[in-house]
């Protein structure tokens, strides 16, 4: 199954809800997550069993809790759809999932995911609708890209990610910057805005693929055309496997619903007992996830919208977001630590006091290792504006150079159907081929001093430091425009309520 017959399957299900009249995106999302998450797990019970890796841990059967018998058979997608009476599988499941929720196996992020659930299927031909489309679908045997987008297609049907500008990363861009960032075993990995989990899912199986024995690597096409090489991690220690499992990775999100199918996603990977939390990363009071740094930081942070109450300890007190997500890296960046983050191309040319002030101290306490350019259409088809990524590692010194890689393809057609094949330009090969020594190409990769952008007053536009003739401007799209100048509105409004109240006050109103 490739991406296009994924969303057809999810559009088909979604259709199944609304012709029984479950028409909120909220519930039918979170219906349809719970389905393909129990198809899920059985696939990976089998596959984890058959490993023989000692890390097998089987979430079916009876186990004691309370001081009662829990019996989780009943949940197994092979049992419970095989029973013929429809009703009675509908009430099997509503009244065994929400069990889950007191699963002594399950971490206490797993569980979160199920307490209070609810299954509203309003009858069982629904459901045995629902379940004939998910059941010829073998999860184990699909390309884990596009097994790691289906949460997200989900999610973006909950509607709020376009007024958000929070776009799904593509899987292929994921690993590039995985790659470069080269997380390794016993670090810690944060993404502060994760989504459902791509980035993290991605340093997992890349610190898997660095700790497997070359006999036990395996190779498959993706759908991107890109040969990717798969491990199974059999050189980590007992206690390597535990820390990958509960204290490796950390993912915080503002949206629970979103953040429901990461801590899904968390699950079927293995690493459900590392902290997927609720939170707002950049806005708002401290708390203690604050005071952590991490070794490695990946993200896609949201594209549009500005803040005036970021967090002090990030030094800036307003900006756009993805300034502030900037600002929190710095902040949240171990000593030694590196991050790799996707940005909308204003973060180059950005002029404001808060785009001066994060890049200013980008280049004077860490190292600005690379910046990526990628192509117009990179994020199609959730919007077609450019967008870029930096590479820069926590060293405490300034940036000398900085390595600037200009991407013309991604082995796609850059449209909003977004095909790929061996037709279409492909630079991400040359980019990690040429990343390690930096090397330099006319036209296309260069090593530029660090005092340069800073007598060009932190432009980094290549037009900007002369690498390139001027490039056409790019605007935001006028949703995203309207999104933000309504955020601002917001918030001079609130400005303007504070001062009424603090005018009342002195009048002894």
């Amino acid at each position: 199954m490739d991406n296009g017959q994924l969303q057809n399957t999810l559009k088909s299900l979604c259709k199944v809800m609304w012709d029984s009249n479950v028409t909120n995106p909220i519930t039918y999302v979170t219906q349809i997550s719970y389905l393909l998450f129990l198809k899920m797990l059985e696939e990976m019970d089998h596959e984890q069993k058959e490993v023989l890796n000692g890390n097998y841990r089987t979430l079916f059967g009876t186990f004691r809790e309370g001081g009662e018998d829990l019996d989780f058979d009943p949940l197994r997608w092979s049992v419970l759809t095989s029973n013929p009476d429809n009703e009675a599988m509908l009430r099997i499941l509503r009244d065994t999932l929400p069990l889950l929720s007191r699963h002594p196996e399950l971490s206490q992020g797993a569980r979160s995911i199920f307490r209070n659930a609810s299954i509203v299927i309003p009858n069982g031909a629904t459901l045995r609708r629902a379940v004939d489309i998910i059941a010829p679908i073998s999860f184990l045997g699909m390309d884990a890209d596009v097994k790691g987008d289906l949460f997200e297609y989900l999610a973006s049907e909950l509607g709020g990610q376009k007024k958000a500008a929070q776009f799904r990363t593509p899987r292929h861009l994921i690993r590039v910057i995985t790659r470069m960032v080269d997380p390794e075993i016993g670090g810690t990995v944060c993404d502060p805005a994760c989504g459902s989990g791509g980035f993290l899912i991605a340093a997992y199986e890349h610190i898997l693929l660095a700790n497997t024995s070359p006999e036990f690597v395996s190779e498959k096409v993706s759908p991107d055309g890109a040969v990717r090489r798969i491990g199974i991690g059999d050189r980590l220690t007992r206690d390597q496997w535990d820390f990958l499992q509960t204290g490796a990775f950390f993912g915080f999100d503002g949206d629970q619903d979103i953040l429901r199918m990461a801590a899904m996603n968390a699950m079927l990977h293995g690493f459900d007992r590392c902290p997927i939390v609720q939170r707002d990363s950049i806005c708002g009071g401290e708390d203690r996830w604050d005071e952590i740094r991490f070794d490695y930081i990946l993200e896609n942070p949201p594209f549009s919208g500005s803040r005036g109450d970021a967090k002090r300890s990030l030094r800036v007190e307003k900006g756009d977001k993805y300034v502030l997500f900037l600002a929190h890296a710095l902040r949240s960046l171990r000593p030694g630590g590196t991050a790799g983050i996707i940005f909308p191309n204003g973060i180059l040319f950005g002029d404001t006091g808060s785009h001066i002030t994060v890049k200013e101290r980008l280049l004077r306490e860490f190292d600005l290792q690379a910046v990526v350019i990628l192509p117009k259409g990179m994020f199609e088809p959730y919007t077609p504006n450019p967008t870029c990524f930096f590479v820069f590692k926590n060293t405490g010194r300034p940036t000398e150079n900085v390595w600037f890689f200009k991407v013309d393809g991604d082995g796609s057609s850059l449209s909003k159907a977004r095909k790929f094949g061996i037709q279409y330009r492909n630079d991400f090969p040359d980019l990690l081929a040429m990343w390690p020594d930096r090397k330099t190409e006319e036209g296309r990769a260069w090593l530029v001093p660090a005092r340069k952008i800073i007598e060009n007053g932190y432009n980094m536009t290549l037009s900007g430091l002369g690498l390139m003739e001027a490039e056409t401007v790019e605007y935001a799209e006028p949703e995203e425009i309207l999104a933000s100048v309504a955020a601002k509105e917001e918030r001079i409004l609130e400005l303007i309520a504070e001062m009424q109240e603090l005018l009342s006050g002195g009048n002894g109103k």
